[in-house]
Formats: structure tokens, sequence, C-alpha cells
């Protein structure tokens, strides 16, 4: 059953976000202290996501201010050059779903924060289960995630732009366009 943004706040707590920069003399201010830009009932699944920052490039552009460059829609793409930083809230896999295998030309690290999540890989035979305080480096391999937990999970995620190589691009084949039709929207 989907939630409107408002009860997906309520389940999923807001974070309070704290960005510096200068002042015109040069001395540190505090430009942002609120919530992060919240997209709620994701997909009709109740997931949550609070994007806390993002750059197009690396090495990022540090102005003395900076409109809020995650001030808009939710997207999933991922930066050609840049990084994106977003905390996500999963509820649990509806049972029988089938789980959305996806592979992005990025390094993406996740730390769970709290609950349990599932990665499944194209070997089917390894799962990597994950729970508070475990960090995974996903590395554009094929992957979906899967809450089997029963409870929300809450991870951080942060998404590197990368670029397989050619000796790697002959093995797995061209990276698949961003983002991809997802059959469970």
């Amino acid at each position: 059953m989907a939630l409107d943004k408002e009860a997906i706040a309520e389940r999923y707590p807001r974070l309070r976000r704290v960005v510096t920069g200068h002042d015109a003399a040069g001395k540190s201010i505090v430009l942002i202290d609120g919530f992060p830009t919240f997209h709620g009932d994701l997909a009709a699944g109740s997931w949550g996501v609070q994007d806390i920052w993002e750059s197009d490039v690396v090495p990022a552009p540090i102005d003395a201010t900076e409109r809020d460059p995650t001030d808009g829609p939710v997207h999933f793409g991922i930066p050609n050059t840049g990084v994106r930083v977003r905390i996500t809230d999963i509820p649990p896999s509806v049972p029988g779903a089938e789980p959305f295998m996806h592979r992005t030309n990025s390094i993406d690290y996740l730390h769970v924060l709290e609950g349990e999540i599932v990665m499944l890989l194209d070997d089917a035979d390894h799962e990597v289960v994950l729970r508070r305080g475990d960090t995974i480096v996903q590395r554009a391999t094929n992957h979906a995630w899967v809450n089997r937990s029963g409870a929300h999970c809450r991870v951080l995620v942060v998404m590197v732009a990368g670029r397989i190589t050619d000796d790697l691009e002959k093995i797995i084949g061209p990276m698949p366009p961003w983002p991809p039709h997802n059959p469970n929207d």
C-alpha cells in the first residue's frame, strides 16, 4: 500500500543537514541548516530518499555560496563525472516481487545505518547480507537490493561516477543506459 509523502516522512525520520560556506569577507558561515530535499513513495513502494548533496563534476567547484543542487525532483541518473550523496529508506520487499537487477557506471559506497538489506548478484548462490554498521563498495556490478527483514532499512549511499575499462567491457558488455525501465514501476 502506497503511503503519502507525509506518512513516509513520519515513518522515516527526517535528517538535519548543515552546509557551510563563506561570507563576502571570506569568513566561515552556515548556508543551510535544516531538512535535506525529501522524496517519498518512490515507485509506489514507500521508499524514502533524502538527498544530502551532489556535484556534476569532481573535483567539485567550491564557491562562497551555492544553491542547493538537490532542490528539485528525485533523479537516479549517475553523474557522468560527479558524485551524489543520499540517505535511502527501504521498506520490506513485497513477497514474490521480481528484484530489480541493474548496473551503473559508478562506484557506490553503501553503509547500513539501520536495519538489514540483501544484495543479490548475478551468481544466485551468493547473496550479501548487510546489517547495521556494514559497508559495501559496489563497483559497476549487476545487482539488486532486497529487504527480507520485515522492518525498514536506512542506508547512506555515496555514488561516484566511474568508467568501466575497455578490458572489463569486453567481458561484461557495454554499460546499459541509465536509468533503465524498472518493471516494478
